[in-house]
């Protein structure tokens, strides 16, 4: 895909609650597991791309939808 397509994957990430429930409740914690996670989700993505878009990802929510706990998983 793109990194627009990864961009947006991390924009409904950080806008749905339920979404983020669901990463923490598989228990993902590397960046193989969130794109396997993105790609159950319809986001059919590399992990480069993933890592890019989470390197460079700006929360549009005054929250953040607590990125920056998976912005670590870009290393």
């Amino acid at each position: 895909m793109s990194l627009e397509a990864a961009n947006k994957f991390l924009a409904r990430l950080e806008k749905e609650e339920s979404l983020r429930t669901q990463l923490y409740v598989n228990g993902v914690a590397d960046i193989a597991r969130l794109r396997q996670f993105a790609h159950g989700k319809g986001f059919i993505l590399s992990e480069e791309e993933l890592k890019s878009a989470l390197q460079t990802y700006k929360p549009k929510l005054a929250s953040g939808g607590n990125m920056e706990t998976f912005k670590q998983l870009a290393g």
